[in-house]
């Protein structure tokens, strides 16, 4: 008998290896952090910011600075451009209010559009800078806007939200102001029920009678009149004339594509990244927001930092800028053409204001 050749046993058959669960898909070379991520984790490391912290503090002091400054210099017509609701028109001796000839408002009106220039100009200055911050940490100037809507549906959906946030925000900032003027008008009662024994003491014979230019200011101004003669500040900034409109038109756009990708783009991201706090970074945002205009007082400066507070939850939402800057523009704008028409109607000289 032969030996039957022995015949190995059969290997085993492999099972197939199991697919993996997802198969990431190469990321792309850019991956930027921008505000409309959420914060990291609180192991692991924390990011570093969209740019240097260095850059972002320079930013902030100019900022501060500049509004200080124009705060200061409100007597000042070219000096402050950002803040050209400083100077009222004068007469030939100086007295602000008056009414100006038709030679004064030829000046005016080239005045007023250099100041359009000027401070579209400046806007746009102080966005050229927060691009070299981001060059610096090579994060992709769009990472900012967000989620830019696309097709004619997502504009007139995102623009109807725009339309939405606007009045109710409106309505926010009248029941704040409304508040304030009420605490603001109790606090000038009792400022004036407080000098009035003070005064009737001064008027005895021998003593220097009390002059309404020795009183404080509160003494002399109601809380209506303080407001009035701001408004009336503001008006100098409003268009006249058709081409003044157009000029305003695109200020108005360049103010609310810059302030919007400054504050809300920037800032917030900025805010967000380094102290991996969304709320912090809003509150902090706005107050930057609000001290940025100071030469409209403690109260504008309030609303503004509330109405910038309103601005970064709406981005939050909408996690794009373009609502934002749709809105910011259109408010300007109205702004505008509402003072501009007060001003022709001479409504505030015909309001009972107390003085």
């Amino acid at each position: 008998m032969h030996d039957e050749e022995q015949i190995p046993p059969p290997e085993p058959i492999p099972e197939p290896e199991s697919a993996p669960e997802s198969a990431p898909e190469s990321a792309p070379d850019e991956a930027p952090p921008t505000l409309f991520l959420a914060p990291a984790a609180p192991e692991l490391p924390a990011p570093r910011g969209i740019a240097p912290l260095w850059h972002t503090i320079l930013l902030i002091a100019a900022i501060f600075a500049y509004s200080f400054w124009g705060a200061q210099r409100a007597d000042s017509a070219l000096d402050n451009p950002l803040a050209p609701v400083h100077s009222a028109v004068t007469d030939s001796h100086g007295k602000a209010g008056a009414t100006a000839s038709p030679a004064k408002d030829e000046g005016a009106d080239r005045l007023r559009l250099l100041r359009y220039g000027l401070s579209g100009g400046l806007e746009l200055l102080v966005v050229v800078w927060v691009l070299f911050g981001l060059r610096l940490r090579k994060v992709p100037f769009r990472s900012l806007f967000g989620a830019w809507p696309r097709g004619l549906n997502d504009i007139t959906k995102e623009a109807g939200i725009a339309a939405a946030f606007w009045l109710c925000s409106m309505v926010v900032l009248a029941a704040f102001a409304l508040s304030w003027n009420v605490v603001q008008t109790r606090y000038y009662d009792y400022q004036l029920k407080k000098e009035q024994p003070s005064a009737a003491s001064s008027s005895t014979p021998g003593s220097k009678s009390s002059t309404p230019a020795d009183k404080p200011r509160s003494a002399t101004r109601s809380p209506q009149q303080e407001q009035a003669d701001m408004a009336k500040e503001l008006m100098q900034l409003a268009p006249a004339n058709g081409l003044e409109i157009a000029a305003w038109g695109l200020l108005c756009l360049i103010v609310g594509f810059s302030e919007e990708l400054i504050f809300r783009g920037y800032l917030q991201s900025q805010g967000i990244r380094l102290l991996g706090s969304i709320p912090i970074s809003i509150v902090l945002t706005s107050l930057v927001f609000g001290a940025a205009h100071g030469y409209q007082g403690i109260r504008g400066v309030c609303l503004i930092g509330i109405y910038g507070a309103l601005f970064s939850i709406l981005t939050r939402i909408r996690r794009n800028l373009f609502p934002g800057m749709l809105a910011h523009a259109w408010h300007d704008f109205a702004t505008g053409i509402a003072l501009a028409l007060i001003r022709e109607s001479h409504l505030l000289d015909r309001l009972p204001l107390s003085s």
